[in-house]
């Protein structure tokens, strides 16, 4: 080659070797992610993210992706001066912060979760107690699907045997006779009577007004044999309403009586048995509520305690505030008032018997062992039966020592004081509490006394069993009010104006319909979680199908209704949760969207750098709900969380405050359509509420959210604590099953319960 060649190769070289040098020493001199962090991030956020008081005092960890973060970071970060981290510096942070502490993985390796030793929560505390005297006498009958009360009707006002006209079961007690008598029954001049027996079923726990109308004589007996709540037995010839209130526990049965009747001299007959429950207006009990089979009393605690810490999310018992201890301490007292009142029926036994003084002991031993869930040693039963007895010459003075040195022991407050390797009881208590945040049953005490609590296959077994009880009914129904955030609604005030109809007794129906839709999902058919989004039903009755203006022959009765799949999704469309997260006037995407991304499809989203108050009078009125919004966060400091929000809340835009569907607002043609976009900046249209449902039965972590939520509320503590790989687990399971609710309530209460005990090689996914 000439050399004039080489020459010039050399020197285009040597140029090209020039030119990259700039390059290279810039590629050198870039930043690792960790390094840009500590210069331009740790000053407000934290040397590990951990925040910092007066800047950013919450710790940087959260659901955003790698490239979410990134993309946050080039435009916004740090605040006042973003251009400072841009491009491949936004990429290296954003990968730094995520590894080191952001993720799940990095935040729980920083901060290991573990299993609290709690106490009792409130509710926790009402049905262990009401269970320990139900475990203590004899079983109620199961209460099965027929719904009313049984009903005698009589010839006469004395009820004699041979004055009894016919009997029935009554869906309600609501009748008015005027100056005529019932059908089927003779009229005399004797009068005549209706008597009434079988349950009272309460939704919720709280206080309940009862209410009976009528101008005659009548009896109501409600959770007790031998005084009656409610005593009219003379009557006034006028439409009287009698009132009592009595506190009750949801999910369970109480005893019902009721004795009516006419007196020949009374000119006109009618008896009506009303309620007032805690999240309801005045009305007729209904025949959901009413149940023909006999229960036995129910003994509820009516000490108030204070409210139970919650700021994780869940309800749980860490805090044992001076208050606390007193109200557990006037509990016991009460408990104990209770005991001593009711001990020659407790104990089944009679003052003159001459055993009773065993009878006692053996029912303060009983007492004592149900309450701790576990049999007792040696120094427990002098120390807690033994002792007290044989220093009290009164039985009342020991048995209410006894009570309340039980009532306060750790033994019955705590749980957990069994230590990393659980025997059978612990197991049996873990899965009561978990399923049914009471104490064990008789069988399940049984199976750990023979050891048949030991591995996963009997703990499943049983916790299957468990699942058929009312109690477990009542646990999830109580998750899913916390899931759907109804503690949140439960004043649902709307302009009269321009709901005219909206009434009290309307949002006791829509609730009613929302709580018949979730326990069908639940516990009829395949269980299928998919089926709470999707679902295209609605059960109404005739005031709710009039006012939604849906065409059927319901009356008082709710019947399941099919809808428009493009209207209806589930509970993503439930009117009552529609009309709860609005405002009294308007629609609220705002409260819609935020909803729909924490619980619907699995989001968090920080709390607002700064609150911005909506006000509607602040908007040309010409604008639309969509329009407002829309301008009210345009601001970048609203758009990192407003741009997962606002097309969520925009898909539901098509019902109004009342979760009534329209097409048109401010006579122009209403706008739903959005382009939402996920974790992984992949970009989703949605054109309605059904393409929000489709994407969050699809999303895995929507899944996993709805999984999260149900692990804390049943178990009350963080799902990290039980292995790093436990959503994985419960995840991959609950696909399997095909997203059955029921089968992942059973893998969730066996993972608890097993905890400490299963080796790497018993656990299963």
């Amino acid at each position: 080659m000439p050399v004039p060649v080489i020459s010039s190769i050399l020197s285009l070289l040597a140029l090209v070797w020039l030119e990259s040098q700039p390059a290279r020493a810039a590629v050198s001199a870039r930043q690792s992610g960790s390094e840009i962090y500590r210069r331009i991030c740790a000053e407000c956020h934290g040397p590990a993210g951990e925040g910092v008081k007066g800047k950013y005092p919450e710790g940087l960890h959260g659901d955003w992706s790698v490239e979410k973060l990134t993309r946050y970071i080039d435009k916004s970060m740090p605040e006042g001066a973003p251009e400072k981290c841009v491009g491949e510096d936004a990429k290296a942070v954003a990968t730094y912060i995520y590894d080191a502490f952001y993720s799940r993985a990095a935040w729980a390796k920083l901060h290991p979760a573990r299993v609290e030793l709690v106490r009792l929560t409130n509710r926790q505390y009402g049905l262990t107690v009401a269970d320990l005297f139900k475990r203590l006498g004899n079983a109620d009958p199961p209460v099965g699907p027929e719904r009313g009360l049984r009903a005698k009707y009589f010839n006469s006002r004395n009820t004699g045997k041979d004055k009894e006209a016919f009997d029935r079961i009554d869906r309600e007690v609501r009748f008015e006779f005027g100056t005529n008598a019932p059908a089927g029954v003779t009229t005399t001049t004797n009068g005549f009577a209706m008597h009434w027996r079988g349950s009272l079923l309460a939704d919720d726990t709280g206080d309940y007004e009862i209410i009976l109308r009528t101008p005659n004589g009548a009896r109501l007996w409600l959770n007790e044999e031998e005084t009656p709540l409610i005593d009219a037995g003379v009557a006034s010839g006028q439409l009287d309403e009698h009132k009592a209130k009595l506190r009750l526990l949801g999910g369970r049965a109480y005893p019902l009586r009721l004795e009516f009747f006419k007196a020949p001299k009374d000119k006109t007959a009618a008896v009506g048995l009303q309620w007032k429950p805690p999240q309801g207006p005045l009305e007729t009990i209904p025949a959901r509520n009413l149940s023909p089979t006999n229960s036995t009393r129910t003994f509820v605690v009516m000490t108030p305690f204070p409210p139970d810490d919650s700021s994780v999310g869940y309800e749980r018992g860490v805090s044992v505030s001076k208050a606390w201890d007193e109200a557990a301490t006037q509990a016991a007292i009460e408990v104990a008032a209770y005991v001593v009142k009711n001990l020659d029926r407790l104990s089944r036994s009679k003052p003159t018997d001459t055993d009773r003084a065993k009878k006692v002991e053996a029912f303060c031993l009983e007492f004592v062992t149900a309450a701790f869930r576990r049999p007792l040693t040696d120094d427990q039963k002098r120390l807690y039966v033994t002792a007290p007895l044989k220093g009290s010459p009164k039985s009342a003075d020991a048995v209410t020592r006894i009570v309340l040195l039980t009532l306060k022991s750790p033994h019955f407050l705590y749980l957990g004081l069994d230590g990393a390797k659980p025997d059978d009881y612990a197991v049996a208590s873990r899965l009561s509490f978990a399923l049914w945040d009471s104490v064990p049953d008789k069988e399940l005490l049984k199976l750990a006394e023979q050891g048949a609590l030991h591995t996963r296959e009997q703990v499943t077994a049983q916790a299957r069993r468990m699942l058929s009880d009312v109690r477990a009914h009542a646990k999830v129904r109580q998750f899913f009010h916390h899931w759907l955030q109804l503690s949140h609604a439960e004043v649902l005030t709307k302009d009269a104006t321009l709901f005219p109809g909206f009434t009290p007794e309307l949002i006791a129906d829509l609730r009613t319909s929302l709580d018949l839709f979730l326990e069908e999902a639940v516990w009829n058919g395949p269980s299928d979680y998919r089926r709470l989004l999707l679902a295209e039903h609605l059960h109404l009755n005739g005031r709710l199908a009039k006012f939604y203006g849906v065409e059927t022959t319901a009356t008082n009765d709710f019947v399941k209704i099919a809808l428009d799949p493009k209207q209806r999704a589930g509970v993503v469309t439930h009117p009552y949760l529609l009309a709860a997260f609005s405002y009294p006037k308007t629609s609220s995407p705002i409260h819609r969207g935020v909803f729909l991304a924490r619980n619907i499809v699995g989001r968090s989203l920080r709390p607002p750098p700064t609150a911005v108050v909506f006000k509607d009078a602040d908007f040309s009125p010409n604008l639309t709900m969509r329009e407002k919004i829309t301008e009210l966060t345009r601001s970048r400091d609203c758009q990192s969380c407003h741009a997962v929000i606002n097309p969520l809340g925009f898909s539901l835009e098509q019902f109004d405050a009342v979760g009534r569907f329209r097409t048109r607002e401010k006579d122009r043609a209403i706008d739903v359509v959005s382009d939402y976009l996920t974790d992984d900046g992949e970009k989703v249209r949605f054109t309605g509420p059904r393409d929000v449902a489709e994407f969050a039965v699809r999303s895995e972590a929507a899944q996993q959210g709805f999984i999260e939520q149900l692990f804390n509320q049943v178990v009350k503590q963080p799902m990290q604590a039980y292995g790093a790989d436990s959503m994985a687990r419960l995840h991959q399971s609950f696909a399997a099953s095909g997203f059955n609710m029921q089968k992942l309530l059973v893998e969730i209460a066996t993972l608890a319960a097993l905890h400490g005990r299963e080796t790497p090689t018993e656990k299963k996914p």
